[in-house]
């Protein structure tokens, strides 16, 4: 499993407990082994250094580690790179032939991973894919207080701007306007002949997050595309990668639709990789 972290390209590591915690979670449920890579973040290395990274990490491939080991590649990712994943998958058609039983996670920023004519499984959760913040659920998900509903996580993020402004933090200054719509960026633009072509995908989105349309639109295109094996889970009520609670968030009381969510990715992976 190629897993790759979120953070909006600009923190976290793979090693921090969050993701190390949630990825080997995550290696358990789907029967395999876990590689987060530790790609570049900004500011100090700008876009499009954490989408390279991530597509040498795709296009070198998994290594055998014994005689006759299997070589399945599941690939989460959250937020952020959910959506690089999906891109990096794209640019990587010469890897595909090599990396057929593969899938990738992706979660917490946008990790662009997808198409080409390998069969890579990728499951982002809370994908970032529209850097240019321009999807209905950043009107009808910001957080309302007196309601109860809505983002509480980003209850700082207030408007469109404040989204555009965060993804400035990876694009560099006015790099909405430069590369908001490039699809290595923002997979949400990538033409319909690469969707197509896209392996199986599994998104997660919860129900209140400003990030449910960079989810639930982009299936939409995806079957309107012609897409024969894209699903996306919504799960009610829940908040950005909400999977991360599976652990109990340090309590030892574990959210329940977390590992609800975690056993179907397991349940998912498994399903393809045989």
């Amino acid at each position: 499993m190629l897993y790759l972290h979120g953070g909006s390209f600009v923190t976290w590591q793979p090693q921090d407990l969050p993701y190390r915690s949630l990825g080997t979670r995550l290696a358990r449920a789907c029967g395999v082994c876990v590689l987060s890579i530790d790609y570049r973040n900004a500011p100090e290395h700008l876009f499009p250094a954490a989408f390279d990274d991530c597509a040498a990490a795709l296009e070198s491939g998994p290594r055998r580690t014994a005689p006759g080991a299997r070589r399945p590649s599941p690939r989460p990712g959250t937020s952020s790179c959910a959506a690089t994943a999906r891109a990096a998958r794209w640019r990587s058609a010469s890897a595909s032939t090599r990396l057929r039983r593969c899938a990738a996670c992706c979660g917490g920023s946008s990790a662009s991973l997808g198409g080409g004519d390998g069969y890579i499984p990728a499951s982002p959760l809370s994908a970032w894919t529209d850097m240019t913040a321009s999807l209905p659920s950043y009107d009808t998900r910001l957080w309302d207080p007196e309601k109860c509903f809505g983002d509480a996580t980003n209850a700082h993020c207030q408007c469109r701007q404040d989204g555009r402004d965060e993804a400035e933090g990876y694009l560099g200054r006015g790099g909405v306007e430069r590369h908001g719509r490039d699809w290595r960026a923002s997979p949400f633009f990538v033409p319909s002949a690469r969707l197509r072509a896209m392996p199986a995908v599994l998104l997660h989105v919860g129900d209140y997050e400003l990030l449910l349309d960079d989810s639930v639109q982009l299936h939409r295109k995806l079957v309107q595309a012609g897409h024969r094996d894209a699903t996306c889970s919504v799960y009610p009520r829940m908040w950005h990668v909400w999977h991360q609670y599976s652990e109990g968030g340090g309590e030892h009381r574990p959210l329940q639709k977390a590992l609800r969510a975690v056993r179907e990715i397991g349940q998912w992976v498994t399903a393809r990789k045989s």
